[in-house]
């Protein structure tokens, strides 16, 4: 279950809301008005998702060229590195 805020909580209790976001690696989820608004997440956290994405993103740009016939056996991989090609 998300960790849920009022907007009013990060003015008055920043440290806690950080505190939680670092123990628990979870975003906490701010509110206006009884609303969802923002989230609060540890930038190491942040760090970790935006390198996960881009490496999806790269694997599935691979798996595009497999699937377009343009891409390499792993011997024609392992060629390339002896060669230096690489």
């Amino acid at each position: 279950m998300p960790t849920i805020r009022p907007s009013a909580d990060i003015r008055n209790n920043y440290q806690e809301i950080s505190k939680l976001c670092k123990q628990t690696g979870k975003p906490v989820y701010i509110t206006v008005n009884g609303k969802g608004d923002t989230a609060v997440i540890d930038i190491d956290v942040l760090d970790d998702l935006y390198a996960r994405l881009e490496l999806y993103e790269k694997l599935a740009a691979g798996m595009k060229q497999i699937d377009d016939g343009k891409g390499l056996t792993h011997e024609q991989v392992f060629s390339k590195f002896r060669d230096g090609s690489v």
